[in-house]
């Protein structure tokens, strides 16, 4: 076996090291702008006949039927900006979505689906999927009028206006903030209702002491008519819960006496429920008040009776939130 020093090595190193240092790697600078593109793996087309791009993505798509919808395509030009990327991809000129729109690739994707009929905009459509067809479809954005109003169809299904629709959303931050920015009046007062009367759950390593902001994902003036309708929710709602319900007998109001404040106030205290009127009045409206001993004619008043108090909430809504 030949042996080698260590010594042999340091000099052969030492001589190369020079010529390895005056070594570069060369790229052309279309790929140097290239490579960092991605193709859509579904939405490039061989006979396509536009190259557009939203952030770092590429779509190969047809010109045509991207233009007759849209009012912001139809006027937008090749980029001429050497820093925005290449000009051109296969002897094709990209277009670049502007920055300034903040189109992004994900939503891009969703309309696209959309338009090539890949999937049915539906009433089983989810929340994440209107949303991004709001944004992309907006004016604001890359303007296809009857796509938007179509999202806002969908998502008007989504969150039905009245007091017995108070389900909890954990898309209801997001929803509320699209009904400001995107003017859907209808959906806004439920959306409310929910954000307001639930505080926002972060995760604990989320957490800043520091911090009072109940709702991070909105902007400051929603969230200060958040913080405004849940005052007046607790204002108006308190003296009613803590005030004994009576009826038309006797004996039913002793009921009351008796299983009022096991029944009604305590379950309140536990889970929030005095800031949560429509729920609170929906769990008492639930009580097995026969079974409680009331009688089945005082048991159909106030069920009556505390129908009318959701309405009356909801109707004052209206007022607290202007």
């Amino acid at each position: 076996m030949i042996s080698i020093s260590s010594n042999f090595w340091r000099t052969l190193t030492r001589r190369a090291l020079p010529s390895l240092a005056a070594m570069t790697l060369s790229i052309p600078g279309n790929l140097q702008a290239d490579h960092k593109l991605l193709r859509h793996n579904k939405y490039w087309f061989d006979d396509g006949s536009l190259i557009l791009r939203a952030q770092n993505d590429i779509y190969k798509v047809h010109r045509t039927l991207l233009e007759r919808h849209s009012r912001t395509l139809s006027t937008l030009h090749p980029s001429e900006e050497l820093d925005k990327g290449p000009k051109s991809v296969d002897g094709m000129a990209v277009m670049q979505v502007p920055d300034e729109l903040e189109v992004r690739s994900g939503d891009l994707e969703v309309l696209l689906e959309h338009l090539y009929h890949d999937v049915v905009l539906d009433e089983r459509a989810s929340f994440p999927r209107l949303a991004s067809l709001l944004r992309v479809s907006s004016e604001q954005q890359l303007d296809f009028p009857s796509i938007h109003a179509l999202a806002k169809s969908r998502l008007e299904e989504l969150f039905p206006a009245n007091p017995e629709a108070f389900l909890r959303s954990e898309y209801a931050e997001e929803a509320l903030a699209l009904s400001v920015k995107y003017d859907i009046p209808s959906i806004r007062k439920p959306l409310y209702y929910t954000v307001a009367t639930h505080p926002h759950e972060r995760a604990p390593q989320e957490q800043d002491l520091n911090s009072t902001t109940t709702h991070p994902g909105l902007a400051p003036e929603v969230t200060a008519r958040c913080d405004a309708l849940l005052e007046s929710l607790l204002e108006h709602f308190t003296p009613v819960l803590f005030t004994v319900a009576t009826a038309g007998h006797m004996a039913c109001t002793d009921v009351f006496a008796e299983k009022w404040m096991p029944l009604v106030i305590q379950p309140a205290l536990d889970d929030n429920g005095l800031c949560r009127p429509l729920e609170t009045l929906e769990r008492i409206i639930a009580i097995d008040w026969v079974a409680e001993g009331l009688c089945p004619e005082c048991v159909k008043e106030k069920t009556e009776e505390w129908r009318g108090e959701q309405r009356d909430v909801w109707g004052k809504m209206d007022k607290w939130l202007n």
